[in-house]
């Protein structure tokens, strides 16, 4: 059975520690409004619609739990998606630890040809955290782990987050389009 994938349609998988901003960035883009205090998410789904280049994508955005015991149920997720959104919060040492660390060799243990779009959370926190995670280390991480891009936002203003999401439907196309022509390459279609 082949199945047709809408080359219009873009499956996300939004995933990093709990407590980082995750569900905050998927509302921001449906334009639900931001919520105060933390709700645990096991797996919760949101589309959204966005025009890049002219051309207009469905994205499905599948936020998933931060939860490190969660790992069955996610994992069974990665399948079906087209690309990771690995997320940390600027203002959580930990939390980027963590992608290289957990997420990454999570990732990785089902499906290392996926692309990968980093992205930095709650950027206006950072004013009132001394220790927090710089672009330059954010940016050194992307390098580290081959990420096709890396960006910041914060949900709460609202900035940022439909870069976010140009950036996963861009970097999806381009992957799609590689993995075309490897095919015509070897079937010579």
């Amino acid at each position: 059975m082949v199945v047709q994938v809408d080359k219009f349609t873009v499956q996300c998988s939004l995933v990093g520690d709990a407590m980082i901003g995750k569900s905050s960035l998927a509302k921001a883009i449906t334009g639900e409004q931001f919520q105060e205090g933390y709700i645990a998410t096991t797996e919760d789904n949101y589309s959204a619609s966005l025009s890049v280049a002219g051309d207009k994508y469905s994205l499905s955005i599948l936020d998933l739990s931060g939860q490190h015991d969660f790992d069955q149920v996610r994992t069974q997720e990665y399948r079906t998606n087209d690309i990771f959104v690995v997320c940390f919060s600027a203002v959580d040492r930990e939390s980027l630890e963590s992608i290289r660390d957990f997420w990454i060799p999570e990732i990785h243990q089902v499906d290392r040809k996926r692309p990968i779009v980093l992205v930095a959370t709650q950027t206006d926190l950072r004013s009132q955290e001394s220790d927090h995670i710089t672009k330059e280390e954010g940016q050194e991480l992307a390098k580290q782990i081959g990420a096709f891009s890396y960006l910041e936002c914060s949900a709460v203003e609202r900035t940022g987050v439909k870069e976010v999401y140009e950036q996963v439907v861009m970097a999806t196309l381009k992957c799609r389009k590689r993995r075309s022509s490897l095919i015509k390459r070897v079937f010579g279609r």
